[in-house]
């Protein structure tokens, strides 16, 4: 459905850009805002409906999971179904601001027919990776999605944006040859392409006793890891990531600096719990698991400790987001490496108030770009650089209590979302003996309140000198500046208000979530 919903897609946007470049009618303004709301709306109406195909294989019996299809080149569960259906409403709530913003004509000018499409493209990209069973399909899947992300990085009518997609290609680029050699290397030692008849192999195949062959596998894993990890942007491999998210348009950085993490870290986490799940007489001996588990906790260290201390020097915003990022791909990994039912349970509840707490001041940033002087000439070559540009929001007091809760889940402050994603991680590390990884949790933890609390401060203490436009303080105004109308749009307040109020408000279902969580945790992992 996805497929052929793409295709049409595709040749409908394909007319309209042919017709603009033949100049066979020159569309006027209003022409123009309807033609690009249409495509957005029909790539939201696409989605829904995969969301309800989703929703419907949901409704399955549970003990029939897994489910293998296409000859097992995918499967189907529990725990990629939620993951399925969390990332489709991210990408509609990112959808729906985008339809608020071609309200503004420099948005327009500089809004490609072929966006939706390249959005639908990445989707498809993450629901095979996140199902793949098979060597090739998982590679299919992460170039597929690959490849729309370095589209869409270049997508906007601006001379940065081609240099911002031709580095994210060669980074991009650099992890795929990486991943592709780990994945040659874990087929040349069990001669099978199947994930699952891979495990069936290694666990009765007395001839993967033998040192050297067990050692070549868990070097092809360590290989395909690392190279996911790249994609991703985890230390010591984070620079592009940063200088990437400073570059790109503020709208498409929201994109590209949570879905990739959400689909690959659910990737890992898959991955890594099939390696482990391996008869560790055959595959891991002490050595070998041991090596795993240590290259790991670097990568978990450095991402931790560069992601908190990074930070505490910027004075960009978006900068401060990047090595954020970076922080919470380290406390997403420590999930990963418990990898148990607990474990798992924290994984599914951070990553998911990550993604609200993500969504939230992104959708703050942009509404604030209204009230910046500069930003406000040109609502997309100028965006919130640096953080002393929000301080024109004060007047409004609703933006100013959206920040402070969106900054202290950020921080894990109770009873926010975000304090219980850290509270059932920290509990799954310390029940699970890795004091050192807590202790490092904890004080990473505090080191980066500082930077979260710099924002805060610039905000609500720090003197302000001039409020370009007291018209947006209460209610929203069409407010016009030559061709170009500045609207802050009911659809935003919205979504807003949605993200706030689970963010503040979920404790009131904090047992239920928690059991939720419990649940496709118990099934996926066939625990009863």
């Amino acid at each position: 459905m996805l497929t052929l919903s793409l295709f049409i897609l595709l040749i409908y946007s394909s007319v309209l850009n042919s017709s603009d470049n033949l100049n066979i009618k020159r569309l006027s303004n209003l022409s123009l805002l309807i033609e690009s709301k249409n495509l957005v709306r029909i790539g939201i109406i696409i989605i829904l409906y995969t969301l309800y195909i989703i929703y419907d294989l949901s409704l399955i019996k549970i003990e029939y999971f897994p489910i293998y299809l296409y000859n097992d080149l995918y499967v189907l569960n529990i725990f990629n179904i939620y993951i399925y259906i969390l990332i489709s409403i991210i990408i509609i709530s990112l959808l729906t601001i985008n339809t608020t913003l071609i309200n503004n004509l420099s948005w327009i000018n500089n809004f490609n027919k072929f966006y939706i499409s390249i959005i639908l493209f990445n989707l498809l990209g993450i629901i095979l990776l996140i199902s793949s069973n098979n060597i090739i399909s998982i590679f299919i899947g992460i170039e597929l999605q690959s490849y729309s992300l370095y589209i869409l990085t270049g997508i906007t009518n601006k001379s940065s944006s081609g240099h911002n997609s031709l580095f994210y290609y060669l980074i991009g680029g650099l992890g795929s040859i990486i991943i592709l050699y780990g994945l040659s290397l874990i087929y040349y030692i069990s001669g099978n392409i199947y994930l699952n008849y891979i495990n069936i192999i290694l666990n009765y195949n007395s001839l993967l006793l033998y040192e050297g062959w067990s050692n070549n596998l868990i070097l092809g894993y360590i290989i395909l890891l690392f190279g996911l990890l790249i994609k991703i942007g985890a230390a010591p491999m984070y620079n592009w990531s940063i200088l990437l998210y400073m570059n790109s348009n503020t709208i498409i950085t929201s994109y590209i600096s949570i879905i990739p993490k959400i689909s690959i870290l659910s990737y890992i986490w898959i991955l890594y719990n099939n390696i482990i799940n391996i008869n560790t007489t055959i595959l891991f001996n002490n050595i070998n698991e041991n090596i795993l588990i240590f290259i790991l906790s670097i990568i978990i260290s450095l991402s931790l400790i560069i992601g908190s201390i990074g930070g505490l020097t910027q004075i960009k915003i978006k900068s401060i987001l990047a090595y954020s990022g970076l922080l919470n791909i380290g406390y997403l990994l420590l999930s990963i490496i418990i990898n148990n039912i607990n474990s798992l349970i924290a994984y599914i509840i951070y990553i998911t108030q990550y993604s609200f707490n993500h969504i939230s001041i992104f959708l703050l940033l942009i509404i604030s770009i209204l009230y910046n002087k500069t930003s406000y000439n040109n609502l997309i070559n100028n965006h919130i650089i640096y953080i002393y540009e929000l301080i024109n929001i004060r007047k409004n007091i609703f933006l100013v209590i959206s920040f402070i809760i969106v900054i202290g889940s950020f921080i894990g402050i109770p009873p926010l979302f975000g304090f219980y994603g850290k509270y059932y991680l920290l509990i799954s590390l310390i029940n699970n003996n890795y004091i050192f990884l807590s202790l490092l949790l904890i004080i990473c933890s505090i080191i980066s309140t500082g930077y979260y609390l710099y924002i805060l401060n610039i905000i609500i203490i720090k003197k302000i000198y001039k409020i370009y436009n007291n018209n947006l303080l209460f209610y929203n105004n069409y407010i016009k500046d030559y061709n170009n109308i500045y609207i802050i749009h009911n659809s935003l307040s919205y979504i807003l208000s949605s993200y706030i109020l689970i963010i503040l408000f979920n404790f009131i279902q904090s047992n239920n979530i928690l059991k939720g969580a419990y649940i496709i945790s118990m099934y996926y992992l066939n625990v009863f």
